[in-house]
Formats: C-alpha cells, structure tokens, sequence
C-alpha cells in the first residue's frame, strides 16, 4: 500500500487512549499503523475503527529494539517511509509500594515499557521524521508524573522521565524540523482506573470530582483530540510543551463567586 499520504505510529494501539486516538488520526486522513503486543487486541482494534482502509496493524513490543526495528521495516513496506507522527501511547499502572523490596521486578517493568519503550521508539521512528525535516513526536505522560502518585512511583518516576525526555528531544530535534511535545491526562474514565478503582464509592468519586474545575472525568476522546491537534497543526513552534489535560485539577477549585 505505497502512497505519499502522512503516516502515523501510535504505539499501545488497542487501549482505551489508543483506540480513540487511532479513530481520530484516520478521520484527519491520516494514514494509521496501529501498534500493539497483542495480535489478538489489534484484531479487535480493526472492528472498533472506521476507515479502516488506512489502518494498518503491526505487532510491537516496545520493550524489545528488535522488534520496533521489524515492525519499523514492516510499516514502511506497507505505507511508504512518509512517517510523520509518532503517539507514546504505551504504557502500563502497577502499584509499587517502595518499602516491600518484591516489587522490584515490577518497577523496573513499568519503567522499561512507559519510559525505556517511548526512548526506543523515538530513536527508531524519529529518523524518518529528520531525514524530510518535519515531524510530530506526542508522547502521552501523566499528571503523576509532576504530582508523584503514593504507592506508584515507579509509574510517577516513569512519567516526569517522559516528560523530561519529551523537552530534551524538543532540543534535540527542533532544528530538524521536528517538534516534541507531551501530554499530561489527570483522572481518566478508562479501564486502567476502572481496576485501580474497584472498591470507589460514589462518596469517593464525589470527592475526587469536587477537585476538578471542569466537573467530570476526562475521557480518551479528550486526548484524542489534543493529539489530533498536535499532529495536524502547521505550525512547527508548538514545541517543548507539556499540555495538562486534567479539567483544571492542577489549578485547584478555590470558590473565588464571593469576590466577584
């Protein structure tokens, strides 16, 4: 499927985030190779998007430079080398409580595949995007990542790394015509929290959104369409930046009404 049409990776393609975001990218006219470590998630990715004639399905596993290289070969065999965008999408929440030493394994799990697997992917995909002295690189961070998250911070470290990288390659990459930027979801209605959240009570979501100016949760659509943008948009000096994406829950909710 050779063509000159722009092409976008989205990395952990088959998740809440990604599902939406591939939805969104193709209805721009791009051209979408979804990427993912389960065959059987992206199988279930093809019948949940429309425009699927510009959807390609690749499996990847972010953790291994082998196979970002092989899926790498096999994107441009079926799209053409025209790679503009790059979405860090992948990534995975695990509780990490610091003073039980079993969870190492896990820290290092969470860090190889949010922030080692966003680096490898970089460093693969981001060639194409210099060689023709433009492209979009949209890593997907998280508000725990400038917060800290109690119990998760392996996850917490993993995201201010990304975030952190995502500036660096800014630097790194600006003068290529290549702009870097991150995005940093809050409280999120997807299944991530859904299992984190087993035990919530409506006292307790009531609570969480008394928090959050905006009054709701955000859902993937919501950073669909900040991708879309950062994709889409012409112009090159939107780089650098770490858009929060949280209803204003990093601003607070101080009843200012009285004063006005």
């Amino acid at each position: 499927m050779q063509n000159h049409q722009k092409i976008a990776v989205v990395t952990g393609a088959a998740g809440g985030f990604g599902r939406q975001i591939v939805q969104h990218l193709l209805a721009e006219g791009f051209c979408v190779a979804a990427t993912d470590v389960s065959q059987n998630k992206l199988d279930s990715l093809q019948s949940y998007v429309k425009n699927s004639e510009k959807l390609g399905l690749f499996v990847m596993d972010v953790c291994s430079t082998y196979s970002i290289q092989q899926a790498a070969e096999q994107i441009t065999s079926y799209f053409g080398d025209s790679i503009a965008v790059l979405v860090n999408n992948a990534g995975i929440f695990e509780r990490t409580p610091v003073l039980l030493p079993e969870y190492q394994d896990t820290v290092a799990k969470v860090i190889d595949v949010n922030l080692i697997g966003a680096y490898s992917c970089t460093t693969i995909f981001s060639k194409f995007m210099v060689k023709k002295r433009n492209g979009r690189v949209i890593n997907i961070a998280s508000i725990a990542g400038t917060w800290g998250a109690a119990s998760a911070s392996a996850y917490a470290a993993s995201k201010a790394g990304l975030i952190a990288a995502s500036k660096s390659w800014a630097r790194e990459l600006g003068s290529f015509g290549v702009c870097v930027n991150a995005i940093t979801p809050g409280i999120f209605q997807t299944e991530m929290l859904e299992n984190e959240d087993k035990h919530s009570t409506v006292t307790a979501d009531k609570l969480l959104l008394n928090l959050i100016p905006s009054g709701r949760f955000g859902h993937p659509s919501d950073v669909a369409e900040i991708v879309t943008f950062l994709a889409a948009c012409k112009t090159n000096y939107l780089n650098g930046a770490v858009v929060a994406l949280d209803g204003g829950l990093n601003i607070g909710t101080l009843e200012t009404s009285q004063w006005s």
